[in-house]
């Protein structure tokens, strides 16, 4: 059985990008007859989105001939009340003690999220792992973080420093699991083996929902038995380049952002940071110039201002005290990358006094 794994899409009324993302990863299902889509919390932004978007959601998911399961996160977990209907084939897994059978001896279980510890996260699974027949092959969806894993807050999206149904994959560990189906961590795709057998799995968000998550995002999709298996995706995303100049090379920083344009993704946008140093009179401009010419190339494919934190140094290039100083910092031996960083600390020394 093939199953296509996701997670934190954070729909609105706003964001076209994150339903074309869903319509892509909906297409990714049926192109690869998969037999369930699985979306682990947080498809919408807020509460209140379910109950404006259901209908832009069943036209996208409505009638395919894979089930589709969503699970409750903690951005949208309030509004999945009984009854709401959100598609042929489509099921909210609310209940943590009421798997769902699938062919092949399968059985899905669904732990949506709840303002949990630690520790009472802890008990809840031990309670669910008692009700799981080890005959079968168990997949569990969650939504939450997992603490083995090192990483930076912002990786989560933008939730503060508030811990989400926080755990280790030593929870996992009795109970007989052959998959941990995530998400909440946005970042990357990311998967872990756990102790005694089974994958914790995060997809990362499918579309870039902030700024820190940069480059092409990813799926899960694998055959029940199987390694999990990460799958890229064509959706929005944002691109991360920095361009450090150098006043020693007649590398053109604006040669160097066209060949960047040229390779982007069609579906990126552009957050670009150029700073360094560079010999406005080897390169035939100043700072406002070239500042001024990388914003014109650029403009059509940023995601937000560029950062500029360049230098033009050519007055102190042209210094007395500094020529001699490279002279003799050329006739030394000291290794190659050392000699650069004692030109590029002179040049700092000197900006000033140079004159």
């Amino acid at each position: 059985m093939k199953i296509l794994h996701t997670a934190d899409l954070h729909l609105n009324a706003q964001s076209f990008e994150r339903w074309d993302a869903l319509k892509e990863l909906a297409d990714m299902a049926s192109d690869n007859q998969v037999s369930v889509f699985v979306i682990c919390g947080d498809l919408f932004d807020q509460d209140a989105a379910v109950e404006m978007l259901r209908g832009k959601l069943r036209s996208i998911l409505g009638g395919r001939t894979f089930k589709t399961i969503i699970l409750p996160g903690n951005h949208d977990y309030k509004a999945y009340r009984s009854g709401l209907y959100f598609g042929e084939n489509v099921t909210v897994m609310s209940d943590p003690r009421q798997p769902l059978p699938l062919k092949d001896n399968i059985m899905l279980w669904g732990l949506p999220y709840e303002p949990l510890s630690r520790e009472n996260l802890a008990y809840r699974l031990k309670e669910i792992g008692r009700l799981m027949d080890t005959a079968c092959k168990n997949l569990l969806l969650f939504h939450g973080e997992l603490l083995d894993v090192f990483y930076f807050p912002p990786e989560w999206g933008d939730e503060g420093d508030r811990r989400y149904m926080p755990v280790q994959l030593s929870f996992f560990e009795k109970i007989p699991l052959q998959y941990v189906l995530a998400g909440h961590f946005h970042s990357r795709y990311l998967a872990r083996k756990i102790p005694g057998g089974g994958f914790f799995i995060y997809p990362g968000s499918p579309v870039s929902v902030t700024r820190r998550e940069v480059g092409k995002r990813a799926a899960n999709l694998f055959t029940v038995g199987e390694e999990p298996a990460e799958v890229t995706l064509n959706s929005f995303h944002f691109e991360k380049f920095n361009i450090t100049l150098d006043p020693f090379t007649v590398e053109n920083p604006v040669d160097k952002l066209k060949q960047i344009i040229s390779s982007l993704h069609h579906k990126a946008a552009l957050l670009l940071e150029v700073d360094g140093l560079f010999d406005g009179e080897a390169l035939g401009m100043n700072e406002q110039m070239m500042a001024a010419e990388l914003n014109k190339i650029a403009e059509s494919y940023l995601a937000a201002e560029p950062v500029f934190d360049f230098l033009d140094v050519q007055h102190v290039l042209k210094d007395e005290l500094f020529r001699d100083f490279d002279a003799l910092l050329e006739e030394s031996a000291y290794e190659p990358g050392i000699k650069k960083q004692a030109r590029e600390m002179a040049i700092k020394a000197l900006r000033v006094v140079a004159r």
